[in-house]
């Protein structure tokens, strides 16, 4: 067996810029507050401002959007592509909620409405978190955009290859969705992290993923896989106090810049025991 590289460094970046659609592989991408440039400044909800996701419309995955010069370029593979123009929207305050996060987003466009309504085959509306978000996550105290609890997450390659090593059928990185992919490392290191730095970015490891029917959806059909997997493996050895955990929630102690390959350096260890 090969061992890892003496160095962890980043190998993937992903964001996505409408909330549980598919994601967008980068190279490297600007950091802030709210985590990655563009990271899921969208989001689906119902017409009240209820959010939705993939958890329960996993039809979601099949819509792909790429950040152009004021707004979003969206496809679907049955639909017509459609470009959401910030200068067209109305941007009146709507009341929705991340969890239990309240907040005001904005209102787009009734077409950008009605496409993603054919798209769902239920009455839906796309919000816009705005160019600054007026929302402050319960957890952090900070700003933070439609994202679930934290701006970032982080997984490494090695993680994914001991879930598959238990797994007769490959998993994807895809379905965990991470903003970040390490590799260089052992299994779950990054579950022993408190602060690692980016180049010139410090970033602050929050707290572990707990993860749900989500990972279970299969990217490649929007469909969920059969036998509640790979939920149902990570239970037997990755099961802690939050659940089940894959993963490590990340906080950018500022503003800086991330690339693909760039080394990544651990500052500080937790106290704690991974899990």
């Amino acid at each position: 067996m090969t061992s890892p590289p003496s160095s962890p460094f980043v190998a993937g970046l992903f964001r996505y810029p409408i909330k549980s659609t598919a994601g967008q592989a980068l190279q490297s991408v600007r950091v802030g507050e709210e985590g990655l440039e563009a990271d899921r400044r969208y989001m689906v909800a119902k017409p009240d401002g209820t959010f939705l996701t993939a958890r329960r419309y996993p039809a979601l995955q099949r819509i792909a959007a790429e950040p152009i010069e004021g707004g979003l370029r969206i496809t679907h593979p049955d639909l017509a592509h459609i470009e959401a123009r910030e200068d067209e929207f109305a941007a009146e305050p709507i009341a929705t909620a991340v969890w239990r996060d309240e907040f005001d987003a904005l209102t787009t466009t009734p077409a950008l409405d009605e496409w993603f309504s054919a798209a769902l085959g239920d009455p839906v509306r796309l919000l816009w978190v705005g160019q600054r978000s007026r929302r402050r996550a319960g957890k952090t105290g900070q700003r933070l955009s439609f994202a679930d609890g934290y701006p970032l997450l982080l997984i490494s390659q090695a993680s994914l290859g001991d879930l598959n090593a238990r797994m007769p059928r490959p998993q994807v990185m895809a379905q965990f969705r991470p903003n970040l992919v390490v590799s260089g490392t052992e299994p779950f290191a990054e579950d022993g992290w408190k602060r690692i730095r980016i180049g010139t970015l410090e970033l602050a490891i929050a707290a572990s993923c707990d993860r749900c029917v989500m990972v279970t959806i299969d990217p490649a059909t929007a469909a969920f896989q059969p036998g509640n997997e790979p939920l149902r493996t990570l239970s037997r050895y990755r099961r802690g106090p939050g659940g089940i955990l894959f993963g490590q929630n990340v906080v950018p102690l500022g503003e800086g810049e991330l690339e693909v390959g760039a080394p990544v350096e651990v500052l500080e260890l937790a106290h704690a025991a991974p899990a």
